[in-house]
């Protein structure tokens, strides 16, 4: 039987997922699914793919893991963060050029929700730049949610840290990532292997996410539980496992994130506090940059890439917008 290929129309909706629940979200992606499916697309979960079949420097589809070939007239690269060694890889092998991303490695900062009120009450997520004096390294505050709390990610093996809110179940606390951005020249090329060496650290030192007060990390401790439990700021992640930050982290990433916080306080007083915790590491991976066309096509024919482990976005809804414009073009085409 022939395969058919059912392009589904594709309806924006405002929806900010992060903040809307477990429940909810369930709710939509169900939705979303029994739409496209109803359009005659067809749903595969479990089926990882292994490589892209080129012929003539035209996409021709995919091969998966379990070697069963599926043809396609058009092929969109999406994998995400977690997928960005993979697309790199193949990008390598199939001739595709790239740039070099940076890396953003740091820390998530929590401490009292009114601290940052007046802040998150006018921007709810406010974005702010600092650029360190001693090293001249762009640092960035990054997912700040406000009465959130941080939560644990694993990509592919490592544990890192994130954070996220909820639309009702609110705490008392607020947390948000701090970020040193890097970008290295020739001749290193590969800043993931960089930002998965230096957040596996923390899993060898703490068997996971590592927290610390910054109290204690200006004062050369090592935090315990016993100091933890002193802290007035009472920790969202109970499985962080108390230690020292200044064992993983290097000496100019270590900088600029203080540098950051002490001027992070001039805006809203009390973020430089000794009671503020500190959960390591948050890496954000996006190293390879795809060269793309403004319709996100590569130099492949029909061949496309969208979203962050393309190293095109840096959140959810660039993310979207780039799956849009590239489906946009497929729809062109057909």
């Amino acid at each position: 039987m022939k395969r058919r290929a059912v392009l589904a129309e594709l309806k924006l909706v405002p929806v900010r997922i992060r903040h809307m629940g477990t429940g909810r979200c369930k709710e939509l992606l169900q939705r979303m699914y029994e739409y496209l499916v109803s359009r005659g697309v067809e749903v595969r979960t479990s089926c990882q793919v292994g490589e892209i079949l080129v012929k003539d420097n035209t996409a021709r589809g995919v091969t998966c893991q379990d070697g069963k070939a599926l043809e396609a007239r058009f092929v969109v690269m999406a994998p995400g963060r977690e997928g960005a060694r993979w697309l790199g890889r193949e990008a390598l092998r199939i001739g595709l050029e790239n740039s070099i991303n940076p890396v953003d490695i740091g820390v998530r900062v929590e401490l009292p929700a009114a601290v940052m009120e007046p802040l998150t009450r006018i921007f709810y997520e406010a974005k702010l730049i600092y650029y360190s004096r001693t090293f001249n390294d762009r640092i960035r505050t990054f997912c700040m949610n406000p009465n959130g709390e941080v939560v644990l990610e694993n990509n592919d093996g490592l544990v890192t840290v994130n954070g996220h809110s909820h639309a009702f179940n609110k705490t008392e606390n607020t947390n948000f990532a701090v970020l040193v951005s890097k970008t290295f020249t020739e001749p290193f090329k590969d800043p993931i292997a960089y930002g998965r060496y230096i957040a596996s650290l923390a899993n060898v030192l703490g068997g996971g996410v590592l927290v610390q007060s910054l109290g204690d990390l200006l004062s050369g401790h090592r935090s315990t539980v016993e100091r933890l439990a002193k802290c007035m700021t009472l920790p969202t992640l109970n499985e962080a496992t108390p230690g020292d930050l200044s064992l993983v982290f290097p000496y100019r990433h270590l900088m600029g994130i203080v540098e950051m916080l002490k001027a992070l306080n001039k805006i809203a007083p009390g973020v430089y506090s000794r009671y503020t915790l500190l959960y390591g590491v948050e890496v954000k991976f996006y190293s390879s940059r795809l060269v793309l066309s403004n319709s996100l096509e590569t130099q492949i024919k029909n061949l496309f890439a969208a979203g962050d482990g393309a190293g095109i976005t840096r959140g959810l809804a660039q993310a979207s917008v780039a799956g849009v414009l590239a489906a946009r073009e497929i729809i062109n085409r057909v």
